[in-house]
Order: structure tokens, then sequence, then C-alpha cells
């Protein structure tokens, strides 16, 4: 069964050509609710990124717990979050609803520091869900 695909708008997406990788860790992923092949990209980046050992630390105590050096500092989190933005807002989009973003500028006294909080949310969530340790 191909699933459909949703736009950030909650629109059907028509007109879409779904190209389907094979990846390890995306049977995890295509069995959850909340990633929907909404973040492919940073989703196949981070299993790169980290190792399995690094992706279950991180699911099990935060990545503020367990930052990889790639991921520890505001210029780091900056690059990430600019390289996937699109997908980082989507995600949070279909999580959160309209009002995603509400979350993260309530929480946050900067541009920087709301980034930084963001992509350390999307990782520490996007671990969880490769990983299945919730």
């Amino acid at each position: 069964m191909i699933p459909e695909l949703y736009c950030s708008s909650g629109s059907l997406c028509e007109g879409l050509t779904l190209i389907v990788v094979s990846c390890p860790y995306m049977a995890n992923v295509m069995n959850t609710s909340t990633v929907h092949l909404i973040a492919p990209k940073a989703i196949e980046h981070l299993t790169t990124l980290l190792t399995e050992s690094q992706r279950q630390n991180v699911a099990s105590y935060g990545v503020q717990r367990a930052a990889p050096d790639t991921l520890k500092y505001y210029h780091d989190t900056w690059d990430f979050f600019t390289k996937f933005e699109d997908e980082i807002e989507d995600y949070f989009h279909d999580k959160y609803g309209q009002n995603w973003l509400v979350k993260f500028a309530g929480s946050s006294t900067g541009v920087y520091g709301m980034v930084n909080y963001m992509v350390w949310t999307f990782v520490n969530e996007i671990c969880k869900e490769l990983t299945g340790i919730h």
C-alpha cells in the first residue's frame, strides 16, 4: 500500500513522485505515525552523522547530554537547521500543528537559542523514532 502524502498545509500533495531509497534505518521510521517521510534528507544525514550507539544515547538521554561533537554548539545547530530547514519545519508542523513555532519561540531568548532548541528537539525525536526508544 502506498501512503498518501500531505503537504505542510494539510492538503493532499498531488503530482509528486515518491522515490523510495533503501536505507536500513528507514524501516523503523516508516512504521511511525509522526515522521511520514517528512524529513528523509535530515534522517539520512543523521544516520551517517551518528552511530547506532550515539542515536540510542540521544534517544535515551537527549542531545543536551549526549550531543555529538557535530551538534554541540550554536554554529553547529545553525548549520544543521539551514541545511534542513524545510524538513524540520514540516516535521514540527505535522507534529504540533499551525502554531508549532510558538512552542520554540516561547522557550527562547533569541534566534540562535530558538534554532538550537528546535534542532535539538528534532534530533531527539528522530533518534527516538529511529531506535524505537521512547
